[in-house]
């Protein structure tokens, strides 16, 4: 596809989530950092505050192959990935330890990362089945 050529509507579905994932992790790890973890455990603090680092490290990665969407592959599978691990895990501490405190907040950012992770994946894939020309007979 040419880079003039707009965007197919699929192309487009995945740009905009993951667009949206880089805004998420901007603002939820760059507070995370800021912040710290709740309390006064050191350990948990440096933990928390690394992770939300090393998430904020993502940011320019989805930012990227947000903007050469059309030239992208197997790389957004690999992206959509940490989401969806992301609300397995807020789904396991959800079921290990109950809701945390703002339940609706934490519910919501649960269900839009499963949503993304699905919808990324989903979009993605039928892009590059309208980026593949068929194969001509050879007579």
């Amino acid at each position: 596809m040419a880079a003039g050529a707009p965007l197919t509507r699929a192309q487009t579905i995945v740009r905009v989530c993951l667009l949206l994932t880089t805004a998420v992790i901007i603002a939820g790890a760059g507070l995370q950092l800021v912040q710290g973890a709740p309390g006064n455990d050191v350990t948990a603090d440096h933990v928390h505050r690394f992770m939300a680092g090393v998430y904020i490290g993502w940011a320019p990665l989805f930012f990227w192959a947000a903007g050469t969407i059309r030239s992208q592959g197997v790389l957004v599978y690999f992206l959509a990935v940490p989401i969806f691990l992301g609300a397995l895990g807020r789904l396991l501490s959800i079921g290990l330890n109950g809701l945390p405190d703002r339940p609706a907040e934490f519910l919501t950012f649960g269900a839009l990362e499963l949503i993304l992770a699905f919808v990324i994946v989903g979009a993605h894939s039928t892009a590059l089945r309208s980026r593949r020309v068929p194969a001509t007979a050879e007579v």
